[in-house]
């Protein structure tokens, strides 16, 4: 029963760190651009993100390397895979927390900085802001969550079977 909960809440973890950057990135981000305007979409959407990298998915992502961890050696796991799936997964989260989506962050806000010091999504959001590194950045970050989400995904598939 014990290995039961765990392989549950190895799950549950997986499907945050696969549900939650669809829902903010592909759902959430598109109806917030259409009512809130290009003007007033950045600010929130920098915070989601930031709370999303900074503490959802690298909780999610431990728990996950922990449940794998625990469970690594009994019988009905699928050998080694299923924690390195997750440690892939993990170390793509951090990467990303601690390195690419601070730096990325910054770049958005100065990027979105005009003239007057007023803050204007309208390049920012339809074309990371004309700016190399801004673009670089986002696309980095992107990189990650495709690692961080292949991750999870092959060790949900593992998990499962």
């Amino acid at each position: 029963m014990g290995n039961s909960i765990i392989r549950t809440v190895d799950i549950l973890a997986n499907c945050m760190i696969v549900g939650v950057p669809v829902w903010v990135f592909f759902l959430q981000s598109p109806l917030l651009f259409q009512f809130m305007g290009r003007d007033k979409f950045l600010s929130p959407m920098m915070r989601l993100t930031n709370l999303m990298f900074r503490w959802t998915l690298p909780i999610c992502a431990a728990v996950s390397v922990l449940c794998s961890l625990i469970l690594r050696d009994t019988a009905t796991t699928s050998g080694d895979i299923e924690l390195y799936s997750s440690l892939v997964s993990f170390v793509s989260v951090v990467i990303n927390a601690v390195v690419v989506v601070p730096k990325a962050l910054q770049a958005g806000k100065r990027a979105t900085r005009t003239a007057n010091n007023s803050q204007s999504a309208t390049d920012f959001a339809v074309d990371g802001g004309h700016q190399t590194d801004t673009r670089t950045l986002h696309q980095t970050v992107v990189v990650f969550v495709v690692f961080m989400l292949g991750g999870a995904v092959t060790h949900v598939h593992f998990v499962v079977n």
